[in-house]
């Protein structure tokens, strides 16, 4: 048997640790391993493309895992092996994927959150034949808002001492929706989910991300998202987001019905007369779908921006974004590849 291990379970992270940080055999009995039974269960498990092309040297520590619509990343971190699980078919509302939302367990469909509650379990059974095991769960959703919020400033290491919560030291990430400073505790404004404008208020979470209690509910939101006076017109919904994600969709579905006078009539709605340029991802090996969202390998599903809104999105990750233009020629922005 092994030394004891801890199992911490949050959302649809699981993270096995031990105490002995120098112990070798936990990449060939715990990572290898653990990897081996989920291949045996369906999973596809191949490594991280990303960490394999910008850090090989530890490319052998990082696992991406399939199996129907669930995703997995498994990595191995010193004393530490982390497994997080997340659905392709849930709402996404991370610009960067699915992968990078919170609450991922929260917007899996039922029959995901079951797969992912059953390969918890699975692993816990696995562990206990090998090594005595403490498993602690840190879900929290059941709990008021402000009950979550001490749970969390009660964990968290990034912490004032004597205020027993986060500070916010950088104006950058207090700075609001309409330009003023975020201070904690005051009552702000800020778009829900499906962009009606709420009232509550604010409280420091970390970086630029502050919690926001309103209506007996959490949200974590960005400065950027919130509002420190009352926003003009209460009653215009802020959704442009998804707006623009429905137009391009029935855009979509007019070229495939070869409805050419509908999508010229949606084109001129959306984008005007300029014209639309497309964003090539390398390591992904397909286009950027609309705002951002999730991959398409042929252009019919793929999102359509701005010459302004494709340029400024490739130079944010020039080594890994191409620039699409109308005539199909790709423009790279990536010095160090010229």
């Amino acid at each position: 048997m092994r030394k004891p291990i801890s199992v911490n379970i949050y959302d649809s992270h699981l993270g096995i640790w031990q105490d002995d940080a120098q112990d070798e055999t936990l990449r060939s009995e715990v990572y290898a391993e653990l990897i081996r039974r989920m291949r045996g269960r369906g999973w596809s498990i191949k490594r991280d493309p990303r960490v394999h092309q910008h850090h090989r040297c530890i490319s052998q520590n990082y696992r991406l895992g399939a199996r129907g619509t669930l995703r997995c990343e498994i990595e191995l971190a010193g004393r530490t092996v982390k497994v997080e699980f997340w659905s392709t078919t849930a709402k996404q509302y991370n610009r960067n994927g699915r992968r990078y939302d919170f609450d991922k367990i929260k917007r899996m469909a039922k029959l995901d959150r079951l797969r992912v509650e059953l390969e918890f379990r699975r692993i816990i059974a696995w562990l206990e034949t090998i090594s005595p095991i403490k498993v602690e769960r840190r879900d929290d959703q059941d709990l008021p808002p402000m009950k979550r919020i001490e749970k969390g400033y009660a964990e968290s290491w990034h912490k004032d001492k004597e205020l027993g919560r986060p500070v916010c030291d950088r104006d950058y990430n207090r700075k609001s929706a309409d330009g003023l400073l975020l201070e904690h505790g005051q009552t702000v404004w800020f778009p829900d989910y499906h962009g009606r404008i709420l009232r509550g208020t604010v409280f420091y979470n970390i970086n630029n991300m502050w919690w926001v209690v309103a209506g007996g509910q959490l949200f974590n939101k960005g400065s950027f998202e919130i509002y420190s006076a009352m926003p003009a017109d209460l009653r215009k919904k802020r959704n442009g987001r998804n707006r623009r994600n429905r137009l391009e969709a029935e855009l979509q579905i007019a070229v495939q019905r070869m409805d050419y006078q509908r999508a010229q009539v949606l084109k001129m709605i959306i984008f005007g007369t300029e014209q639309t340029y497309m964003i090539w991802a390398r390591d992904n090996q397909a286009y950027y779908r609309s705002q951002y969202a999730g991959y398409s390998t042929d252009t019919a599903g793929a999102g359509r921006y701005t010459r302004a809104e494709a340029e400024a999105e490739c130079r944010r990750v020039p080594h890994e974004l191409e620039m699409v233009c109308p005539d199909g020629t790709h423009v790279s922005f990536d010095r160090s590849a010229a």
